[in-house]
């Protein structure tokens, strides 16, 4: 999927934003099919982060969806996305779930490529 062309000069503010909204829109196909294509991908995986604050139990339990895809400045975005994590109680035989709403920012490269930032806890 062609994101930028080395034609797309802008000459209005108008023109700009329009233009920044089709990129937003085609960024978030990207992600999300990138997510769809690859079984267990190392995006999929680099998303999904520690859970350690609902739970030691707390385990992912997939449905990862980009909720949404928002231009910061220049060359910079934030992606908005979502999944669920479940905690299987044995013992009691219950379980519960819940959904967890993460953000991470990225770049779009001249070459096309995605440079995602993800934030690193180190312990």
């Amino acid at each position: 999927m062609q994101l930028v062309s080395e034609t797309d000069v802008l000459s209005t503010s108008y023109e700009q934003a329009e233009y920044i909204a089709s990129l937003v829109a085609r960024l978030k196909v990207c992600i999300a099919k990138q997510l769809a294509d690859m079984e267990q991908s190392k995006l999929e995986a680099e998303m999904v982060q520690d859970m350690s604050h609902i739970s030691q139990a707390a385990v992912y339990a997939g449905n990862l969806t980009v909720d949404d895809v928002v231009y910061v400045k220049d060359n910079l975005f934030r992606c908005d996305y979502s999944y669920d994590w479940q905690i299987g109680w044995t013992c009691s035989g219950t379980q519960e779930e819940g959904r967890v709403k993460e953000k991470v920012r990225f770049s779009l490269e001249p070459d096309g490529a995605l440079t995602f930032k993800f934030l690193k806890l180190e312990l």
